[in-house]
């Protein structure tokens, strides 16, 4: 199936190189020969998003890698709010970019490209953490960074707010990540989730009445 190749290529890695750069094992001769050359993938590098979504929607597998490129360290940094294991960032990252090969052409532009894409990634955490069977321990449920000003911060009560969370059911533990964590507000999740504004409100304000019960109980 087209596209799946450049999903497949997904390197875990947060960050990652220009992709003018040669990689590290290429020869000076093999770089030159390359450089003497332009390949259809390094004009895919200078593109603008636009045209890369456009050229992707074609078929084009040069230029929907050079999206998965771009947009790689995004997708694995929000994939591993939800989860310690680092199989499971890959399946939601691979999973992420897989339906958005599938699904570019409901792609309309009216909202940024990252957006979209955003809202696909959770999605994908989402259906991953209600996956019947799943363990508490599976998931990753980080507490807001503090400051690098004053004290460091607490193993101990960082590792107790994990555990209460960890109490809690993936629907909960999902939304109160995405509140308390990343620090979205309610219109931000509406948006990317494709949620209404009262549903996330709604929502949480239920997650947070269980994790005060969870807080009562000990």
């Amino acid at each position: 199936m087209q596209g799946t190749a450049a999903v497949m290529r997904l390197e875990p890695i947060v960050g990652g190189g220009s992709a003018s750069t040669p990689a590290p094992h290429a020869t000076p001769a093999a770089a030159a020969a390359e450089g003497s050359e332009p390949s259809h993938a390094s004009h895919a590098s200078h593109a603008s998003e636009t045209q890369l979504v456009h050229a992707s929607v074609a078929g084009d597998e040069d230029a929907f890698a050079e999206l998965v490129r771009r947009h790689q360290a995004r997708v694995f940094r929000l994939a591993g709010r939800f989860f310690r294991q680092r199989p499971d960032v890959e399946e939601v990252a691979q999973e992420t970019f897989l339906r958005a090969w599938l699904k570019l052409g409901t792609y309309g532009g009216r909202a940024p490209f990252e957006h979209w894409l955003t809202r696909l990634c959770l999605r994908c955490a989402y259906d991953r953490l209600r996956r019947p069977g799943r363990s508490p321990e599976s998931g990753a449920y980080p507490v807001p960074e503090t400051a690098t000003e004053g004290p460091p911060p607490d193993p101990t009560a960082r590792l107790e707010v994990e555990r209460l969370l960890a109490r809690l059911q993936p629907a909960d533990r999902f939304l109160l990540v995405l509140l308390e964590a990343e620090g979205w507000s309610v219109a931000e999740i509406a948006e990317r989730l494709g949620w209404s504004r009262v549903n996330v409100k709604v929502r949480a304000h239920r997650a947070r009445q269980r994790l005060r019960r969870v807080l009562e109980e000990g």
